[in-house]
């Protein structure tokens, strides 16, 4: 079963999925998915091109921003902003840990008005610890 957490009511974050859980997240009525790892980051992670074909099977869109662990850029935020915007319904985002897919949301939810500590509070229920983020957090906010 997969381990993905809500953040708010149109996002779920979570480690990295395979085919056989996306049954589990269109029962979740989660349409859209957007993959945060490189293709080939490790060896037990399945290709994107087999996780489209599955997902598009069921009604589930799959995208793929390649952030590299630890550096989060400016274009990786604008990229999940405008595939988050562009959805209706809940929108699952995934990495190795989950802890990128946090981080990206934060990056977006400070920008539509949620506050540094609710987010980093919203995280940190979730079993992040974006702590890290802090000074990033505030500086988009201002």
């Amino acid at each position: 079963m997969m381990q993905i957490k809500q953040l708010d009511a149109r996002t779920y974050v979570g480690p990295q999925i395979s085919v056989a859980d996306l049954d589990d997240l269109k029962r979740l009525n989660i349409r859209t998915v957007i993959a945060l790892r490189p293709e080939g980051e490790t060896a037990d992670q399945p290709a994107i091109s087999s996780l489209r074909d599955a997902a598009g099977a069921l009604g589930v869109t799959v995208h793929q921003i390649p952030v590299i662990s630890g550096n989060i850029t400016d274009d990786d935020v604008h990229a999940y902003s405008a595939i988050n915007s562009g959805t209706n319904g809940p929108v699952l985002a995934y990495c190795r840990s989950g802890l990128r897919a946090t981080s990206l949301w934060a990056l977006t939810a400070v920008e539509h008005g949620q506050s540094p500590d609710e987010i980093l509070r919203k995280a940190k229920a979730a079993g992040f610890d974006l702590s890290a983020l802090a000074d990033r957090l505030a500086a988009r906010a201002a």
